[in-house]
């Protein structure tokens, strides 16, 4: 990508993410035109990824904050011994399912802020363009490259 000299057309046409995001950036090559198709996502990480890693701690005290999970704690701190194992059961399966919503809610805040529209706004991506416009798009910008 550094040293070709050329037109580059890169079309996003689903997830622009890691290492692509790197490899493809405008910045490493003045000929590089980056198109995206509506609906694409474009950020260093995804939404899910990085809710489970980078954001684990604001899901875990989103977890615990939730009523469900808050409720089955209160309960099994104050039970008879008997029913200590049953509630801990149900905790554990409750707080998986909870953690799993929390997730994806965490997930989608971040895809929310990390739009391709974004993309565009930073100047990661040059232009937006529906799924119809992929093959004019891609001449157009091979033409004007040939005009300079």
């Amino acid at each position: 990508v550094v040293n070709f000299d050329g037109p580059i057309v890169f079309v996003v046409i689903s997830r622009y993410h890691g290492g692509a995001f790197v490899v493809f950036s405008k910045t490493l090559n003045e000929n590089m035109t980056v198109l995206a198709v509506e609906g694409s996502f474009a950020s260093v990480i995804g939404g899910a990824p990085a809710a489970a890693v980078v954001f684990a701690g604001d899901v875990a005290k989103r977890t615990a904050a939730d009523p469900r999970v808050a409720d089955l704690e209160r309960r099994l701190r104050t039970s008879a011994p008997g029913a200590r194992a049953r509630l801990q059961a149900e905790l554990d399966d409750v707080r998986a399912a909870v953690r799993a919503e929390k997730i994806s809610e965490v997930a989608a805040e971040f895809d929310g802020v990390h739009s391709i529209h974004r993309a565009v706004e930073v100047g990661s991506v040059d232009k937006v363009i529906s799924p119809a416009r992929i093959r004019p798009e891609i001449i157009a910008t091979i033409e004007a490259f040939q005009n300079r």
